[in-house]
């Protein structure tokens, strides 16, 4: 019989793949078993969400192969474990004497702006208000993980929370940016793929403009 610490192992990442696909998500029973024998390899739950949001970044608007299973994730977290492993080895304690705010505090401060930008869309956008409070609750797990896997992990969490704020946009909201975006594009008179990359580059930045979000690193 599973522990409490067991469960919550499952649970915490049934609650990531929910936050990421954007809909409530069960695991079925081959997602259980590859999840069950993570928990018996003891792989960190902070390399099984690294992995996880990797995936989901990676396939950002890729809607003709989503992810729809943590099979999809199997290498990209057991490459975060090998990483957190190696990275373990020889880890000198953490220099209590840095100047500044320690990550925590940093996290924190993109936490609230996060929490902000949430209410602040909550009554005329309560889809995009849900994907907002879904990132930010991840993020609070982020100090538990070495600092050049927070930074990693933050930049696909930026990538997932912009995809989904922009998948749960209503469609005339959509329509605006993107007549925005492109004409940009076409100003700096880009090409192929280079135009492709500088509509997606002025499309993010309308739509973080729009809802105020912050962006999510520690720097």
């Amino acid at each position: 019989m599973p522990d409490e610490l067991e469960i919550t192992y499952y649970r915490q990442v049934e609650d990531l793949f929910s936050t990421l696909r954007g809909v409530p998500h069960t695991l079925s029973p081959k997602d259980f078993q590859l999840l069950r024998g993570w928990w018996r390899d003891e792989v960190p739950l902070t390399a099984v969400a690294a992995g996880i949001t990797e995936v989901f970044a990676r396939r950002r608007g890729d809607e003709s192969d989503p992810v729809v299973s943590l099979s999809y994730c199997r290498h990209a977290v057991n490459r975060h474990a090998k990483r957190l492993a190696e990275m373990t080895v020889g880890e000198s304690p953490p220099d209590v004497a840095t100047e500044g705010p320690s990550v925590a505090d940093r996290l924190a401060l993109v936490i609230s702006e996060l929490s902000t930008a949430a209410g602040a869309a909550r009554e005329s956008l309560p889809g995009v208000a849900d994907v907002i409070e879904g990132i930010a609750h991840q993020m609070v797990r982020c100090d538990q993980m070495p600092m050049a896997v927070v930074e990693d992990h933050l930049f696909s969490l930026e990538t997932v929370l912009l995809d989904g704020c922009w998948r749960a946009m209503p469609e005339s909201e959509r329509l605006e940016i993107t007549a925005r975006a492109n004409a940009t594009a076409e100003t700096s008179g880009a090409e192929g793929e280079v135009a492709d990359r500088t509509r997606r580059a002025m499309r993010d930045r309308e739509l973080r403009r729009r809802l105020g979000l912050p962006r999510l690193e520690l720097t």
